[in-house]
């Protein structure tokens, strides 16, 4: 998602702490529509703001929501509740699970209609204590965890559907949940301002304060974060007999799209000899002594779509190293309005019958999914690995 302006956002607990934050940050990012879900009446000056009654455990009030709610772009899943406790009365984790968890939930599902029409967005403000519980706190860190792994599952399950699911992992915040603590805290508002700057950067993981930014980059690169990718590319797998092929939407018209693609050198690494924008003419990849590959231009139509054509190859690290020789790579770009373009990218030939088709798969992710939905979404292009 590029931006919050014009958009139509849903606030969960708006009446306070990071949700108040979150409605004015919207507002100032020039939103169209906020809509602020709390459990007691809300008046807000600003008329831009439709308050809901919006208790997330109560299926009657979600029902009513979605009555209300006409068009949705960013949901924002932020009420929780937060209890001290030592896990001796289950009752009190059955209390966190029902609103950090299962509150969550139902909500994601009974909006995923109107976000599914948009192409839109679910935040999910897990909390830091989804990945590391705090003593005083184990059911709140509990609830946040399952949370936390609910936010990943959603972000495989929609991904096909063009929603992006991003987790904030928010930490030590000046709200009613920390007064009493002597520690560090960040604001709210910068809070609320990293979490919508994170959105609209694609960030799938945001650590909107000081103390969650110091594990930003460990989090990227991790274990943890690898093994989620790569299950997440099981949604995704490639039945026998069928080519390779991914398929995502930006917020970019199609001829910038098209720009973009075009430009090889921008998204991917290694070495690349050749021109890349004139039909008939060949470039060659190479990389790490690994893959090198001879493609012919054989198709650009601007704003509609590109094609390579394989005419060399040489794959080190199977038995046959010329599989992808005759394959075609192509990308066909489809314009949803002026300002959303889907790429439908296919490798034609890379089928799982071949010997090279686990790495390569693995490798388009990365350039595809990764280096380019990344380049096309925020201008800069993801690290590889």
């Amino acid at each position: 998602m590029a931006t919050i302006e014009g958009k139509a956002v849903l606030v969960t607990g708006a009446n306070r702490g990071i949700g108040q934050a979150l409605v004015e940050e919207a507002l100032r990012r020039g939103a169209e529509r906020v809509y602020a879900g709390t459990r007691q009446p809300l008046v807000h000056s600003d008329e831009r703001v439709t308050p809901l009654l919006l208790d997330v455990t109560d299926i009657t009030q979600i029902r009513t929501a979605v009555a209300v709610v006409g068009s949705l772009d960013v949901l924002i899943n932020n009420a929780g509740i937060a209890l001290y406790d030592d896990l001796s009365d289950p009752r009190v984790l059955q209390q966190h699970l029902a609103v950090n968890l299962f509150g969550t939930l139902n909500v994601t599902q009974a909006f995923l209609r109107l976000l599914a029409r948009t192409r839109g967005a679910i935040v999910n403000n897990v909390s830091l204590m989804a990945l590391s519980p705090m003593p005083m706190t184990p059911s709140y860190a509990i609830s946040k965890a399952a949370a936390f792994n609910l936010t990943q599952s959603l972000r495989a399950l929609l991904a096909a559907q063009g929603i992006a699911v991003h987790a904030a992992l928010t930490g030590p915040t000046d709200t009613d949940m920390t007064r009493g603590f002597d520690i560090p805290k960040a604001s709210p508002v910068s809070v609320a301002r990293a979490i919508l700057d994170g959105v609209e950067q694609g960030e799938e993981d945001i650590f909107p304060d000081p103390m969650s930014a110091s594990l930003a980059e460990a989090w990227e690169h991790g274990a943890a974060k690898v093994l989620e990718r790569q299950t997440a590319a099981l949604m995704n797998a490639t039945p026998a007999g069928q080519d390779f092929s991914i398929t995502f939407v930006v917020n970019r018209g199609a001829c910038g799209t098209f720009d973009v693609i075009n430009d090889v050198r921008s998204w991917w690494t290694g070495d690349i000899e050749g021109r890349t924008d004139v039909v008939g003419d060949e470039f060659i990849y190479r990389h790490a002594g690994l893959h090198s590959s001879t493609h012919k231009v054989t198709e650009l139509i601007p704003g509609k779509r590109i094609v390579w054509h394989v005419t060399d190859a040489h794959l080190t690290f199977i038995a046959d190293p010329q599989e992808w020789v005759g394959t075609d790579i192509t990308f066909d770009l489809v314009p949803h309005g002026d300002h959303h373009t889907e790429v439908r990218f296919v490798h034609v030939g890379l089928r799982p019958e071949l010997g090279c088709f686990k790495d390569c798969a693995y490798g388009w992710r990365h350039y595809v999914e990764g280096s380019l939905q990344r380049l096309l979404a925020t201008g800069a292009a993801a690290e590889m690995e």
